[in-house]
């Protein structure tokens, strides 16, 4: 048991934990660390299926106590419900915060799936068509004793990254708005907290707005990250 409550961040499809001096998520762990917070940042297979990510986790959190706050992004939020209904985590963890996650399934990866994509032979994408995730979710009910939160995120179609912007229009025509990569209606999962105004990157602090001829406002996802930690400080000292 740890003086401190122990957060676990937990990266998407096709992320890392670091790579050279980029974090996935930039900056988090240094401001955890300065809340009080005591931080695990997993290595998940990068393009892995579900399971096997899930598994990974399990093995990276096998000697961790608990209790556990996990926070997911994208896909790493459906790794953490994978985790804590079939590999044993409920008996550790106390909250799981998802961010932008595909709950619903994503249909990106429904379109992705049904063309001639090279991404479509990689097992992550595979796991996340709106089919996989229902079946997913038919046997991962949420269980009791867990808090279960989560954030959403849109932007306009016209302020989507051109590189993704046909995701973005194919997931609009399916579900409704967006933020390139996860609908609103996908991402919602336990206590909404709110939906933000940012695509599905930027809440990683990635910026895929190349376009020279016209500016966006910017987004900042830090005091979300920082609210998310305040929460966790008070769930805990509440417990005490």
């Amino acid at each position: 048991m740890f003086d401190h409550p122990t957060i676990v961040l937990i990266h998407g499809l096709f992320g890392f934990r670091k790579l050279l001096w980029i974090e996935y998520f930039q900056g988090v762990r240094s401001l955890y660390e300065s809340m009080g917070l005591r931080v695990i940042v997993p290595r998940l297979p990068p393009v892995g299926s579900l399971e096997q990510r899930a598994k990974s986790l399990a093995f990276q959190l096998e000697d961790e106590a608990g209790p556990l706050h996990l926070v997911g992004h994208s896909m790493g939020g459906l790794d953490a419900r994978y985790y804590i209904n079939h590999l044993h985590g409920a008996k550790k963890v106390a909250t799981l915060t998802t961010l932008v996650t595909p709950h619903r399934g994503s249909s990106a990866a429904d379109y992705v799936c049904s063309r001639r994509s090279p991404f479509k032979l990689l097992p992550g994408v595979r796991s996340l068509t709106t089919e996989r995730i229902q079946r997913f979710n038919a046997c991962t009910a949420d269980l009791p004793g867990i808090v279960y939160r989560s954030y959403s995120a849109m932007r306009k179609l016209e302020d989507q990254p051109w590189i993704v912007r046909r995701y973005a229009r194919f997931i609009q025509i399916q579900e409704g708005d967006n933020d390139s990569q996860v609908s609103i209606v996908s991402a919602k999962w336990g206590d909404h907290i709110v939906t933000l105004p940012c695509d599905h990157y930027e809440f990683i602090f990635k910026k895929l707005w190349l376009n020279p001829f016209r500016g966006r406002k910017p987004y900042n996802p830090m005091p979300v990250y920082h609210d998310i930690g305040e929460w966790i400080l008070s769930f805990e000292a509440v417990k005490q």
